[in-house]
């Protein structure tokens, strides 16, 4: 049918006018179509209410899934990954998502321009990573219990009158008194993680040093004039040393006794706080800082010490000048070295005869763990941290500061390729600016929807 055809039909057609429409039809279409439209908004401000609250339960609620967590299951081998992983401020809390027993606890940024910093965690059951809530922004004095389960921690720069103990089970923090206050430096704790060896000192000569922020003042002041104790962290019990003053300790394997280094002297104490008797290390050298008991009992690694003259007192410091040179001493033939581990820190004992040492890979500009021989043969890379610029917005590499690792799982060690990351839930300050940028963007949207309705309404009207 053509056009011309359409408009002869549209001619014949009666002419009949419509029909009238009922009485009150449009007094009430209008108030209908009003009750419809606010009944259309009324429901899209709920969905829109809905979503909101839904997206902040996501955003805000710490832990999620039903997969359980490093916490609640049964440890193996404890295991490191062949790459630890790099910075990132998305990260979760340790008592948002406790990450169960640690490998390792170590301070990761840099602070070349901008401080950008964190204080991790690494599980010894999978590559799960957390900060460490409790001391967020700055490294040590830290200890991770031998066992991996527990975190001791202090402060580098004023007087303490306790301890915080961290569990990585529950992700609780608990305060332990202490019999006095002062500056305290955590040194060894036990096997089982029970007791802690700590250094005491008073800091009413260094107030004025340290309030100029002079970095280790504490523990540089403690080389001299400390005292050491034994504390127990359940019951809170001190046991008072003639030991001191103290620069390092370590417990042997059985928990019974505990190797001491002070000023330049090597003695064993006993858990009564006595002197046994003086180790006889050749002379210039003492313990590592921490875990100088090898596994077996028989060995001590020790390290060269030198005495420094700062200001009015005097200071029992590693001796940098010497790089690599840690050594191993028989308990058997006193003042006989034994072998040599060529690695610039010293971390533990990964048998009788290898240790764990950290250094920087100048092949892969990047940090590494290593496996050390101590008979002098070629070391072995176990891990790596990442190399790449997430620092200070990309601009630096991040460097691992004063690394903590559980002795008492290294000699079953187990190194992993490196998995899927778990960093946990986002901090709740980035949950929080996140929820923030949610509603901000839905209350946006929702404005410029409504504008252009009323634009479009004003466009099409008579």
């Amino acid at each position: 049918m053509n056009d011309q055809q359409i408009a002869a039909l549209l001619a014949a057609a009666p002419q009949q006018p419509e029909p009238p429409l009922p009485p009150g039809l449009l007094e009430d279409l209008v108030p209908a179509a009003r009750r419809d439209i606010r009944r259309r908004r009324t429901t899209a401000a709920l969905c829109t209410v809905a979503a909101l609250l839904l997206g902040a339960g996501v955003l805000l609620t710490p832990a999620g899934g039903t997969d359980p967590g490093p916490a609640q299951r049964p440890p193996g081998r404890a295991g490191l990954p062949d790459r630890v992983a790099g910075y990132s401020p998305l990260t979760g809390s340790v008592s948002d998502a406790p990450p169960g027993r640690a490998i390792m606890v170590y301070g990761y940024g840099n602070s070349e321009m901008l401080r950008t910093y964190q204080s991790l965690v690494l599980s010894a059951d999978t590559d799960a990573y957390r900060q460490l809530d409790a001391m967020p922004d700055r490294s040590g004095p830290w200890l991770l219990a031998p066992d991996g389960r527990t975190i001791v921690l202090s402060a580098a720069d004023r007087a303490m009158a306790e301890v915080q103990v961290v569990d990585l089970q529950s992700g609780q923090t608990r305060q332990v008194p202490l019999p006095r206050a002062g500056g305290v430096t955590p040194l060894a704790l036990s096997p089982d993680g029970n007791t802690l060896a700590y250094s005491i000192v008073d800091t009413t000569p260094i107030a004025e040093d340290m309030a100029r922020d002079v970095g280790n003042l504490i523990q540089r002041h403690a080389t001299e004039h400390s005292e050491l104790v034994l504390l127990d962290l359940r019951t809170g019990q001190a046991t008072a040393t003639d030991a001191g003053p103290v620069s390092a300790a370590a417990f042997a394997p059985d928990g019974q006794r505990l190797v001491v280094q002070s000023r330049l002297r090597t003695w064993l104490v006993g858990l009564d706080g006595r002197r046994q008797q003086e180790v006889m290390v050749p002379q210039g050298y003492g313990i590592t800082v921490h875990n100088a008991w090898s596994p077996s009992g028989l060995l001590l690694a020790v390290v060269p010490w030198a005495v420094e003259d700062w200001g009015t007192d005097r200071a029992y410091v590693l001796d940098y000048r010497t790089p690599g040179a840690v050594r191993t001493v028989s308990l058997a033939e006193p003042s006989v070295l034994r072998g040599t581990a060529d690695t610039e820190t010293f971390l533990g004992w990964l048998s009788d005869t290898e240790v764990l040492g950290q250094s920087w890979d100048y092949g892969s500009d990047t940090g590494a763990l290593w496996a050390v021989p101590v008979d002098g043969r070629s070391p072995r890379v176990l891990s790596r941290f990442d190399d790449a610029y997430r620092c200070e917005f990309g601009l630096q590499r991040c460097v691992p500061y004063e690394v903590s690792v559980a002795a008492g799982l290294l000699p079953e060690l187990t190194v992993r390729p490196a998995g899927p990351l778990d960093r946990g839930p986002w901090p709740a300050g980035i949950r929080l600016a996140a929820l923030v940028v949610f509603v901000v963007g839905a209350a946006g949207g929702w404005l410029l929807r409504a504008i252009l309705r009323r634009r479009r309404g004003r466009r099409f009207a008579p």
